[in-house]
């Protein structure tokens, strides 16, 4: 039976930012890869009346470009940034029952009978609130589904800070919470936590490139001036080479304290 991968994701552009070497390294190697995305995104940059349809069509391109197997959106929509009266908006994901969400997820996972599913961390990356929505509604149908792995992704506050420092010194005006692809607002200075939550540690520098051509698909969110398309390849290369995980649950061959280098590690 071919290894499955389904991951959580809020947003068009979140796939790729996140978890694009992921999913192009494993559907590199014949797993079958399922992106769920929770909203449309519609109040992105530039957002106007359009702004849904466009990101469902740029997510449909890297989605191609990462080789992704089957996307689902949830239907709801976009909450809009922290604190914004968007957030309780009528049909906003964060508004949304969790119970019901769970169960909109919860049909997908039976379909798709996932060994692995990958969702945000309980920050969310930084804050947003579709972010930590996401997480919550993915540990609730995965209490329900009993998947065999589950993970979050983490943002290593050591990496992040070399993240910034980096883009800084290359001339690129980084916010400080360029790791997650967003302008957080001044208010937030770095994002991230202690490197001794990751517990997986998966090497995607053979995919940085794919993922760089993935991201350029999301235009309207992601333009040439953008500080992550403003990163050189070599910069890039670098910085991208690893995507960073904590195991939430499943079993692993790996000793305590050893870091996991696949996801689908101590599966059968």
């Amino acid at each position: 039976m071919a290894r499955t991968l389904l991951v959580v994701h809020a947003h068009p552009d979140d796939e790729t930012i996140a978890t694009g070497g992921t999913l192009a390294r494993y559907a590199a190697e014949g797993v079958r890869t399922t992106v769920v995305t929770c909203t449309r995104g519609e109040l992105g940059e530039g957002a106007d009346a359009d702004m849904g349809a466009l990101r469902q069509a740029e997510l449909e391109a890297a989605a191609q470009v990462l080789g992704v197997g089957r996307l689902v959106a949830l239907g709801y929509g976009d909450s809009g940034m922290p604190n914004s009266p968007t957030n309780h908006r009528p049909g906003a994901f964060f508004a949304a029952n969790l119970d019901e969400a769970a169960a909109r997820l919860l049909e997908i996972i039976h379909e798709e009978q996932p060994h692995v599913v990958v969702t945000y961390d309980e920050t969310g990356g930084y804050g947003h609130p579709d972010h930590v929505k996401a997480h919550q509604v993915t540990l609730a149908a995965c209490a329900q589904a009993r998947v065999p792995k589950l993970y979050f992704i983490r943002i290593p506050l050591g990496w992040s800070r070399r993240f910034v420092a980096a883009l800084r010194a290359a001339g690129i005006d980084a916010p400080g919470s360029a790791p997650t692809g967003a302008d957080a607002g001044p208010a937030v200075n770095e994002v991230g936590v202690p490197d001794e939550q990751v517990t997986t540690l998966l090497d995607v520098r053979a995919y940085v490139e794919v993922k760089r051509q993935a991201l350029a698909c999301h235009r309207s969110q992601m333009p040439p001036e953008h500080f992550l398309m403003r990163m050189p390849p070599d910069l890039a290369s670098s910085l991208w080479a690893h995507e960073f995980f904590s195991r939430a649950a499943g079993p692993t061959s790996a000793r305590p304290g050893e870091i996991e280098t696949d996801l689908f590690d101590g599966l059968s």
